[in-house]
């Protein structure tokens, strides 16, 4: 990861540890620690949970685990139960006091985090709490399947001027290209929309954790013929199949609409999207040089010609 993104991924941790208190030696005002807290937590959400759960799932130090849970045991915060499966395992519980303890704490974070952001509209709200899901979502090192995909047919605000905006991103990120791109695509967009017609046309909007991450579109053209515009996947959701899917939503939609043709332009570069209109029956008919982009590029049309 570039230097710049680490150096500004370290000043949201400064800023967020600072608003909930993560620096302070007790979390909340009270006499726990921040891992006591969480340990509580725990307990409280899982009754019947043992010492090894919670190692597994906090990934803390056996001993330090150990020394809180005894200290709480003193405290007369937890009892420990011999498990009824095995003789060697102790289970979990907060005890009365401990139950009122963890409430008194819970209850405190919730007035924390009311007065950090009670400024908030209910817009903004939301826009935070997206903003967080995103940020726990990138910062987990797991394999997304399709499964974890929402695709949804519906437009709605927004969705458009964002596909203009990445396309414009992506496509100067990936292969330099410039403004005019941006401004063919925004363009097409509107020419797209203010003759929609969602019976013979339609659009494909890929979502994670509510999130755009890609997006197709099918656009009717003359002589019952449709075009395939603006196919883009974000980079991490690049080689789950994807984009296979939604080639074959698109063809799934223009066999049942009964189109006679389909087509579609695109630039050399884009070989990985190319073999995808290849495998499913278009072939190349044109190539020409141009600088329509702000750069030499050689745009290709693909055709399809439908057999009934």
């Amino acid at each position: 990861m570039n230097k710049k993104y680490i150096n500004e991924i370290r000043k949201f941790n400064r800023f967020y540890t600072k608003i909930i208190g993560l620096l302070d030696t007790h979390i909340l005002n009270s006499k726990y620690s921040l891992p006591e807290v969480r340990i509580m937590f725990e307990i409280y959400q899982n009754p019947g949970f043992t010492a090894s759960d919670i190692i597994q799932l906090l990934d803390i130090d056996k001993g330090y685990c150990s020394r809180i849970l005894k200290r709480f045991e003193s405290q007369k915060l937890i009892i420990r139960t011999v498990s009824l499966t095995d003789k060697r395992v102790f289970t979990l519980k907060l005890t009365k006091f401990g139950e009122k303890e963890f409430l008194k704490l819970n209850q405190s974070s919730e007035d924390q985090l009311e007065t950090v952001y009670s400024h908030l509209s209910e817009n903004e709200s939301n826009k935070l709490i997206h903003n967080m899901q995103s940020i726990k979502a990138l910062s987990q090192n797991t394999g997304i399947t399709l499964a974890d995909i929402n695709i949804r047919t519906i437009l709605k605000p927004g969705d458009l001027g964002f596909v203009i905006h990445r396309h414009g991103r992506l496509y100067a990120e990936e292969f330099q290209y410039g403004i005019s791109f941006e401004t063919y695509v925004a363009n097409g967009m509107y020419d797209f929309y203010k003759s929609y017609n969602s019976n013979k046309e339609r659009v494909w909007i890929c979502e994670h954790n509510n999130q755009i991450i890609g997006f197709l579109l099918l656009q009717a053209r003359e002589n019952n013929s449709a075009q395939l515009r603006y196919f883009y996947l974000e980079k991490r959701y690049r080689g789950i199949g994807l984009g296979k899917k939604l080639m074959q939503l698109y063809m799934d939609f223009l066999y049942s609409c009964n189109y006679d043709s389909s087509y579609l332009w695109t630039t050399k570069e884009l070989e990985t999207a190319s073999s995808l209109y290849l495998y499913h029956g278009f072939k190349l008919t044109k190539e020409v040089e141009s600088t329509s982009f702000d750069k030499p590029v050689i745009e290709q049309r693909y055709d399809l010609d439908i057999q009934k």
